[in-house]
């Protein structure tokens, strides 16, 4: 009988840490030896502009072939392949990067613009990462001008320097929150933005983990040292798919809408946003 039951008792027991390790996970984002990472990128903007002037400026504006309200739509897929080797003795693991495809098209006021050249085509970035996921570049190769290079090694920096998960682990309800810097091409103008996302742990299953993506976007140029000064905001939502088994945030999808008002070239302008991005990466 004391058997049975302390069978019962071992039985009951693993039952309750099975579920328990079910309602809770460790954001281990790592990057090991010998993979490959490919990571694909879509974004597409909706935007509709409107000119904030009197009537003589509008029919100046219009008589000059521009329609308001001027519709615009930018497309965006950018794909990555990062290749890493073995660890080295200084627990460094060698790291190389290409852009495999940065593809950007734009129509404005139906205008469609020639679809531009990915820049960084024949570059190779090399680096070492400790396992974390974050990359130091340690050289670039590749025929392009300095300013091209000091780009790239710009972007690929910023993208680092925003990769921040919880060192503790989360259990169903809690939330993390990330903040990254973004800047809107709009026509006469680079816009610097600020998207705060909050994710919220949703649901672990099937080795997997969902949240929930909370977004507020904030402009602020009224302190900018130039003409072209502006304000905006927005929100939106979106949903991450984190893979435990994998050790990496294989998928999100978010959806978000702002309003913008700012001055360009002398015209009080303002916009109605809605964008759209799609993320994804697998290990070959």
């Amino acid at each position: 009988m004391n058997y049975h039951r302390l069978l019962l008792f071992v039985l009951v027991c693993s039952c309750s840490l099975s579920l328990s390790a079910q309602n809770k996970v460790l954001l281990n984002i790592a990057m090991d030896p010998g993979k490959t990472y490919k990571t694909e990128v879509a974004t597409e903007m909706d935007m509709e502009m409107n000119a904030k002037v009197d009537s003589a400026t509008m029919a100046s504006l219009i008589a000059s072939g521009m329609k308001f309200p001027m519709k615009i739509h930018m497309k965006q897929e950018i794909g990555t392949t990062t290749k890493t080797g073995s660890r080295q003795a200084d627990n460094k693991i060698p790291v190389t990067m290409t852009y495999d495809k940065l593809i950007a098209e734009s129509t404005v006021g139906g205008q469609e613009a020639p679809p531009s050249q990915n820049p960084f085509a024949n570059a190779v970035i090399e680096g070492h990462t400790m396992g974390d996921f974050k990359v130091t570049i340690d050289t670039i190769k590749g025929e392009m001008d300095e300013s091209l290079r000091t780009s790239l090694r710009q972007m690929v920096n910023s993208i680092q320097e925003n990769i921040k998960y919880p060192k503790q682990e989360m259990k169903i309800g809690d939330s993390f929150q990330q903040e990254v810097p973004m800047k809107m091409p709009i026509p006469g103008m680079d816009l610097s933005m600020k998207l705060v996302i909050k994710y919220v742990l949703r649901e672990i299953k099937n080795d997997k983990a969902t949240f929930d993506m909370q977004q507020q976007m904030v402009m602020d140029m009224t302190n900018a040292g130039n003409s072209n000064k502006g304000n905006g905001s927005g929100a939106g939502t979106g949903v991450m798919v984190y893979n435990i088994a994998k050790k990496i945030p294989e998928a999100s999808d978010s959806n978000i809408q702002f309003q913008l008002d700012f001055n360009v070239s002398g015209l009080q302008m303002s916009a109605k946003c809605d964008t759209k991005t799609q993320t994804s990466t697998s290990i070959l």
